[in-house]
């Protein structure tokens, strides 16, 4: 009995030594990298909260409007952010022609913006786009018990052509867009059909010409462009979580679409890092530096997870998590080294904080 206990005595100290080290040899696993990233917050949106607005950067300053408030109001107001001055400017509303939206599309080329698309308070899917020109001032003259009163506001808004309408007839909310050099791109949405489309926008002659789309269809996808190419994925079809992820580069002369790592599960000889976390829909995607970004949105609840893609390697790295409240249908760019996410909404809570993101910092 002695020789016995003695020897079960021996193997369960050998047993308990090698689950000891196998188990801190996963937590060795687990801590390899550090994970960086650095949330702070900024200079809160002045307008009403909001979420489903649209953003877009003109030299080095943002632009931020539309959306839809915690009434379901839709909106069409709009504000400047100067990240050197840290203040935001209000500029010259979408004019009266154009029906307040939830959901638009929204790009900078040639040193102005371009809105159209959404979704009006009628629930009509528009089509109609607008040119935003931030270094032209609107004058409105009114004249009240024969008192005229001139005000300047800054920016000037010019229709231009409509996009293109679904093959239903009808227009869309929810598309993509991005733009690479001087040429705005917008596709995909929703307008009564999930659809899989690309139209690349000629400021000269002022059209849309149909580029295509090889991936799925998709409603509030995110799109960021690196190193001259736009990335383009995320969303939504028939309500699944869409893991397609794809590139296009204008300047290929063969063929501009390319399809990157899915955003899925994968585990192989190689690798066996969980893509799956990545993949959401009405998410924060911007560019630092010429690395992508995708922040929270809904990946089957908001979420506050961050990553960092690299374009080289054709990797997502986990980021340190965003430090706000959880959200979805935010807006996101990146100015400088810094990048920037705020609005958005969860629940019936809706937001106006924003925040920003130092890729390489700790969290403080």
């Amino acid at each position: 009995m002695k020789n016995f206990s003695l020897r079960a005595g021996r193997f369960l100290t050998l047993a308990f030594l090698l689950i000891g080290l196998g188990l801190s040899s996963c937590k060795k696993d687990e801590t390899t990298t550090t994970v960086t990233g650095n949330w702070t917050a900024g200079n809160s949106f002045p307008g009403v909260t909001r979420s489903g607005a649209v953003s877009f950067v003109i030299n080095g300053i943002a632009y931020v409007g539309t959306g839809n408030d915690v009434s379901s109001t839709r909106l069409k107001d709009f504000y400047a952010f100067d990240p050197a001055k840290g203040s935001w400017t209000q500029l010259t509303p979408m004019p009266a022609a154009a029906p307040a939206r939830y959901l638009a599309a929204a790009f900078a080329a040639n040193n102005k913006g371009y809105v159209g698309t959404g979704f009006a308070q009628d629930g009509t899917y528009l089509s109609d786009f607008w040119q935003f020109d931030p270094a032209t001032p609107t004058v409105t003259t009114t004249t009240t018990n024969g008192t005229t009163t001139t005000t300047t506001t800054i920016g000037t808004w010019t229709r231009i052509k409509d996009f293109p309408l679904t093959t239903t007839g009808t227009g869309r909310r929810g598309a993509v867009a991005g733009s690479v050099g001087n040429v705005g791109y917008v596709g995909c949405g929703f307008g009564g059909n999930y659809e899989k489309d690309m139209y690349k926008y000629d400021a000269a002659t002022n059209s849309w010409t149909d580029i295509g789309f090889p991936g799925n269809k998709r409603v509030n996808a995110s799109a960021f462009t690196l190193n001259n190419v736009m990335y383009l994925g995320f969303g939504t079809n028939n309500n699944t979580t869409d893991t397609q992820f794809w590139a296009f580069d204008p300047a290929s002369t063969t063929n501009p679409w390319t399809q990157k790592r899915s955003l899925a599960n994968i585990s192989n000889t190689t690798e066996s890092y969980d893509y799956s976390g990545v993949a959401r829909t009405q998410a924060a995607a911007f560019a630092v530096n010429n690395i992508g970004f995708v922040a929270v949105g809904n990946n089957g609840s908001n979420s506050l997870s961050c990553y960092q893609y690299d374009p080289a390697a054709d990797t997502w790295t986990l980021k340190n998590p965003f430090t706000g409240s959880a959200r979805s249908l935010p807006v996101a760019f990146g100015i400088g080294n810094t990048g920037y996410v705020g609005l958005g909404a969860t629940g019936t809570t809706a937001f106006d904080d924003f925040w920003k993101f130092d890729p390489n910092a700790s969290q403080q």
